[in-house]
């Protein structure tokens, strides 16, 4: 095995293993009703689906009809979409078969998935967050956010930049 194939190797299992990762995140995220903090005093929390109290979350979905919010939810499902069918095309491609162009395909799922996600937190623009002189406060479903885009997008960098290696089932045939 050459030091391109290792590298090649290397690289793909840090990829994957960072996505599995990001969207483990952007899941807890969705899941979480601590996005931002509204009212420091009562303990107020908002996620993109849930709010809360004290730490607790109600167990219904809020609706809303706020285009803010809806557009952040909508961005974030896409960038798990994302996230996860560029995560699933590195694995099968690394694993099994060498595809014609797969890397320009995952390199964009992966430009998506960070992307989009970044612009989910347009939800800090929701009238929740700016009606009546309100201010939110970055909270702990926020810096999950941020750390599930920074790995779609070192994951986008090393894919870009990393060699590329012969599929794992092929290469122990040769």
């Amino acid at each position: 095995m050459g030091l391109c194939q290792a590298l090649g190797n290397i690289s793909r299992l840090l990829i994957v293993g960072a996505t599995v990762i990001a969207l483990i995140l952007s899941i807890l995220t969705a899941m979480s009703c601590e996005l931002v903090q509204v009212d420091e005093a009562s303990g107020s929390t908002w996620g993109f689906f849930f709010r809360g109290a004290n730490g607790t979350c109600q167990d219904m979905v809020f609706g809303t009809e706020d285009e803010m919010i809806l557009a952040g939810r909508t961005c974030l499902i896409v960038s798990i979409c994302a996230g996860f069918i560029a995560g699933v095309m590195v694995t099968f491609e690394w694993l099994f078969c060498e595809i014609c162009c797969a890397g320009v395909l995952e390199g964009i799922a992966f430009f998506l998935a960070w992307a989009v996600g970044a612009i989910s937190f347009m939800f800090y623009g929701s009238d929740l967050c700016t009606a009546d002189g309100k201010e939110c406060t970055f909270y702990d479903a926020s810096g999950y956010m941020t750390a599930a885009v920074i790995l779609y997008l070192g994951c986008g960098v090393v894919l870009c930049f990393a060699p590329q290696p012969y599929p794992i089932c092929r290469s122990s045939k040769e």
